[in-house]
């Protein structure tokens, strides 16, 4: 390939992902994602903050996220809490490679719980940026939990807990639910921002269990829904590390 074609191929990926300011890193990893067809246009932005910003993009007839988590802002100190002891990554040697594993994660935690919960799609990862499938529709997102309360908060609340145990039974554990990660979509819960996942077997797993548990229950009461089927938090962890019954064959 020439140079010259070179050029007007990056121009054209250039266009595709305008609307943001992006650092080096994220760019490079932002035109190998377009080139591979993970995505065809970035058409907005649909959050900021200091770990990620996150964009609304098309995929064909699919509307995706591109998560761009951010090398210089992010709390290094919070992801070497979560990452460390999580035996699916290796040491690191600088900031840079932490936030690619922190990317990595999310996107490994997505792909171990998608087809038992409803969460984002995992599409691809290329370093700090992560390509989901975006929850909303016509570029709206879906809301968060604290902004759209359910109609039958009991049967929304019993939903979240059985997907507690699903990703339990697939290995992970959120490490960070509450109202604000969790999304209401037509009076359905959708899980998002599985970054702080660990496994069971992570120091931190118990806490960020219990963590997990008692942050949801604590909004759920403030809508007047006192506990889980009737157990309190010790029986609820009790109830998330048992087994699934296996069902007999008849």
């Amino acid at each position: 390939m020439s140079n010259a074609e070179d050029k007007n191929i990056t121009q054209y990926e250039d266009k595709k992902i305008s609307g943001g300011v992006f650092d080096k890193a994220s760019l490079t990893a932002l035109h190998t994602l377009a080139r591979k067809g993970f995505f065809d246009e970035l058409t907005g932005i649909i959050s900021t903050g200091k770990e990620a910003n996150v964009y609304h993009g098309t995929r064909g007839e699919q509307e995706i996220v591109a998560k761009i988590y951010l090398i210089e802002t992010s709390d290094f100190r919070n992801m070497d809490l979560y990452i460390k002891g999580d035996r699916r990554f290796s040491g690191w040697r600088n900031k840079r490679q932490l936030v690619y594993n922190w990317a990595q994660k999310e996107f490994c935690n997505l792909n171990r719980v998608y087809e038992k919960i409803k969460c984002p799609q995992p599409i691809a990862i290329e370093k700090n940026v992560l390509i989901m499938g975006f929850l909303g529709i016509d570029g709206v997102p879906a809301p968060k939990l604290k902004d759209a309360i359910p109609g039958d908060p009991i049967g929304f609340l019993d939903t979240v807990m059985n997907y507690v145990k699903e990703m339990y039974w697939c290995d992970i554990i959120h490490g960070d639910l509450s109202e604000y990660n969790i999304l209401n979509w037509d009076e359905t819960p959708y899980l998002i921002d599985m970054s702080m996942g660990v496994m069971p077997d992570h120091p931190l797993a118990d806490r960020l269990l219990e963590r997990d548990i008692r942050n949801t229950l604590n909004f759920f009461r403030k809508m007047g829904v006192p506990n889980y089927q009737g157990k309190i938090e010790p029986e609820i962890i009790e109830w998330v590390k048992t087994p699934y019954k296996k069902e007999k064959k008849t």
